[in-house]
């Protein structure tokens, strides 16, 4: 619009200078100074005209602007979909983190220490009590004698587990339990998966 007001001022004032110029020129009047004032309005007028097509031509269209507004739609659905997963990660950190705590306090006294590898979301019970190896190796030299022991220890981390992955709310958990350097039972979602206990 403003550009219009220019363009039509521009056009009134080289009109007036091409009118001044013929009358200097029939009247022997300052035709120099008229001539070169129409030069002025001519020019400006030009690139009035000009700059007017170019805007008119670099509007952005309503297809433009119905674009943009989808692309911002899908930046601001993948920034609160991306916000959405670090809240479910932290959420599960601290779930992982619960359960560490609670294992820690459940072997800590009888059996050793627990900890947790998340890479492999899988938590170690390593025996650092002298009990409780004493009694592994027991178990391991007479199974036949020691039915009953081993019950108990597969099903008490068969329970573990399943409290793991309830509690974690998630499965692919696994509990490790370790003697040592042997890797003697590995439970993983309530199922045995690897069993050395008598080996």
């Amino acid at each position: 619009m403003l550009i219009t007001i220019i363009a039509s001022l521009f056009g009134v004032l080289t009109l007036v200078g091409i009118g001044f110029w013929i009358w200097a020129y029939t009247h022997e009047g300052p035709t120099g100074l008229a001539a070169f004032w129409t030069i002025v309005a001519v020019g400006c007028l030009i690139v009035s005209v000009a700059y007017g097509v170019h805007a008119r031509h670099n509007q952005p269209t309503e297809q433009t602007r119905i674009t943009k507004s989808q692309k911002d739609l899908k930046s601001s659905s993948y920034f609160a979909e991306t916000a959405k997963q670090k809240q479910a990660k932290e959420l599960q950190q601290r779930r992982e983190k619960a359960i560490l705590k609670e294992l820690r306090t459940t072997y800590k006294k009888n059996l050793g220490d627990v900890t947790f590898d998340a890479s492999k979301k899988q938590y170690v019970i390593q025996v650092t009590k002298t009990g409780y190896h004493k009694a592994l190796v027991i178990v391991r030299k007479h199974p036949k004698q020691n039915k009953k022991a081993l019950k108990t220890i597969r099903k008490s981390f068969v329970d573990a587990s399943k409290a793991v992955t309830k509690t974690a709310k998630k499965s692919g958990y696994s509990l490790l339990l370790r003697d040592g350097s042997r890797s003697i039972l590995e439970v993983k979602d309530g199922r045995i998966v690897a069993d050395r206990l008598v080996e």
